[in-house]
Parts: structure tokens; sequence; C-alpha cells
């Protein structure tokens, strides 16, 4: 692999120890990658900082790397952790997991990171068109590929973090124009009424998804979606979750050009939508969780609006979102709470222990939540947002 003079005095050790063991790590896996060489970075988003995730193991390496000098030398933010690092005791965190989980947030700003805390760095930084960059949070990743057009891989977080700390990443896989050729069209023509009409983004990301694997699929039949942030967040974490692409190009929507159509076909018809829904068709009981990817400004707006509207919620509500958005509602909580909305940041239903401050039964409009929490063994009814809010959460 071809190194520039500064790449070779980062390997040799000339910027210190910790300098060295990334970019020992970043030209290992590019050569895993056969990568020709390295590409600056402009932005790293570093995932599995979750003490429910890394567990101790985890915030040793964290505290090390500190410890030999880390620093970030783009600018880098961090995923939601296990906890509403304000709120953490009516999350039902033990005073342990509140000190580690802590600690390895220590260890991040040590390193020089923002502290942001969600899992849609793509509503918060600057990223551009062409930006390459070190993303290892799927919904993110798959965000700013297929709606910004932006080139980064779906790395995992060690290397996301490696990355961070010598400003390059491989010139592999997304980052190069050939690999971001679609090889397979997946057609929702025939079942985008029904789509649209149900309000069927997440079932559709699902089944999209595990249709495409680990290839780079084309996909008709959703160009409406354009625009539409709050559904093709929730249409791409679901094939985050459901697949292992980091890249769906999107007839009318995705900003890159596609000059030849894939010829490899599957057509997405209303069936095969209702049985997916059916995975998660459990008895609509229990409390209901949104954000999923994290929740924007607006879509809270929306939802405490029309509970607010409406009378106090039936059952109970969890809104999850990023602290500057959660923020604005600092003066509001007893407000929220009267509705039977409760508001955390920092984490989700997914990376913290739901069952300890919620319940074992959800309801909620993420196909990305509803396929984690449901291998994790939670009773999941997988339910649009509008529907949620029209039928299930208001008072009879």
């Amino acid at each position: 692999m071809y190194l520039d003079k500064i790449e070779e005095k980062m390997l040799d050790g000339e910027f210190g120890e910790a300098v060295s063991l990334a970019m020992r790590t970043v030209v290992k896996m590019g050569e895993v990658f056969s990568a020709e060489r390295l590409v600056k970075i402009k932005h790293a988003h570093v995932s599995g900082i979750s003490y429910e995730n890394i567990g101790d193991e985890g915030l040793s390496f964290l505290e090390e790397i500190a410890s030999l000098g880390g620093r970030f030398s783009v600018p880098t933010t961090v995923n939601p952790g296990a906890m509403d690092t304000e709120k953490w005791r009516e999350m039902g965190i033990t005073p342990e997991v509140f000190e580690k989980q802590g600690r390895i947030l220590r260890a991040f700003m040590k390193m020089g990171a923002k502290i942001t805390l969600t899992c849609t760095p793509y509503l918060y930084e600057q990223i551009g068109f062409g930006d390459h960059l070190a993303w290892s949070e799927s919904n993110a990743v798959l965000y700013a590929n297929s709606i910004i057009g932006a080139r980064t891989n779906r790395d995992g977080g060690p290397l996301a973090l490696m990355e961070a700390i010598v400003g390059r990443a491989p010139l592999s896989g997304l980052h190069l124009d050939e690999n971001r050729r679609p090889t397979l069209t997946i057609d929702f023509s025939i079942s985008e009424q029904f789509i649209f009409d149900n309000y069927l983004f997440s079932v559709a990301g699902l089944i999209a998804g595990r249709i495409a694997g680990n290839r780079v699929p084309y996909v008709i039949g959703l160009s409406r979606l354009k625009g539409d942030v709050e559904n093709l967040k929730l249409f791409l974490a679901a094939v985050g979750a459901s697949g292992g692409t980091g890249l769906v190009l999107i007839e009318g929507v995705s900003p890159e050009k596609v000059d030849d159509i894939p010829s490899e076909r599957v057509e997405v018809d209303a069936g095969m939508l209702k049985e997916e829904m059916e995975k998660f068709n459990e008895d609509g009981e229990g409390i209901i969780v949104l954000g999923c990817p994290h929740l924007g400004l607006d879509e809270v707006q929306e939802i405490v609006e029309w509970i607010g509207k409406r009378g106090r919620a039936k059952r109970k509500i969890y809104l999850y979102t990023s602290r500057d958005v959660a923020r604005m509602y600092e003066d509001e909580r007893k407000k929220l709470e009267e509705l039977n909305i409760y508001m955390f940041a920092d984490t989700c239903m997914v990376v913290s222990n739901l069952s300890a401050y919620g319940s074992r039964s959800v309801i909620t409009d993420s196909g990305k939540a509803a396929f984690y929490l449901s291998s994790k063994g939670y009773n999941v009814s997988l339910v649009p947002r509008k529907i949620i809010l029209e039928r299930v959460a208001v008072s009879d």
C-alpha cells in the first residue's frame, strides 16, 4: 500500500504511540480490503460506545488509547450510550453502570470527540456530496451515502476510532466509484401506493435490506420520499438492520446518477409487505417507543402537539432524541409527563436496558428497533407512526 511521507511518519511512531497504533490498524485493514492507498476523511462518527454493549474490555481499550495520547485529528462525534446522562436513575441504571459509562465518555472527551450521543449526525454536522467519512452507525452510513452522496464504509466502531485519530481511511469499498454502482434492482412500483397509503416505510426497508444483503441496490418506486427526512430515516435504518449494505440508490432521491439499471430485478408486492408485517403482529400492548433513529426537532414537535391537542396519551410514550433537541424541552418536562410522554436523550430503546424502566412489550414505528428488540426477546408490534398516534396513543 502506498503511504505518503506524513503517513509513513505516523506509522513509524514519529507522532506518538497512539497514532502509530491507529495507523497500523488502518493500514492492516486497508491491506485486507486491497486498498492501494488511504484517503483523507472530513469527519468520523464512532458507534459501540454504550457500556451495555462494550463492557469492561471496551472501556479499558478506550482508556488505554486515550492514555497513550490518542487524539482525533478530524471532527468526531459519538453514537448513543447506555442511558440519558441526566435521567439515568429514571432508567433503572445502577451507579456502577453510570460511573463506567461516564468513564467511556471522558475517554472520548480526552481524545477530542464532540459528545453528541446521537445516531443522526447527518442532521447536525456539515456533510456534503463527495465528502469522505469514517462512520460506523448503520443508519448514518446509509443516509450519508444514499441521500447526501458522501462516501463511507460501514466501519466497525474500533476502526472508525482509529481512522479518526489518523484522519484517513482505506480507499476501498464505498469510497470508490466502481463499488457504488448498483448490481440489482429492487422494484416497489407495484406496491408503491400500498406503501404510501399505509406508511409502510420501515417494512419496505426490512425487505429491501434482506434482498440486498451486502450488495448495492437500485430502488424503484419510492421517489415520492424525496425530501421526506422522517420516512427516509425509517426506511434506511430498517435496511441497515436486516442487510449489510451501506448504500441504497433510490430513483429520484439519491444524488448520484445511475447510468445502467441492473437487469437483475426483484419485485416487491403487497403480499410480501403483509408477510413481513405479520412477523411483528403481536397483541399491540405495551409502551410506545419512538426515535430509532433519533427523532429530529420537527418530529418531536409534531408528536407533542398531536398528543397535546387530543388529551393525555392512554399509554406511556418514550421519545428518544439528541441532547440538543431534548434541551429545548427542559422546561416542559412536567407538561410532557402530564401527557404521558417521557423524553430521553443520549440513548435509545436498542442500546439501553428498556425492560428496566419500560416494558418487555413495545409498540414502535421503527423497523430497526423491531428487528433488534425482537432478537432480544421483546414482544414487538411494528406500527406506522401515524397509526400509532391516531389509534393507539390518544385517549379513548
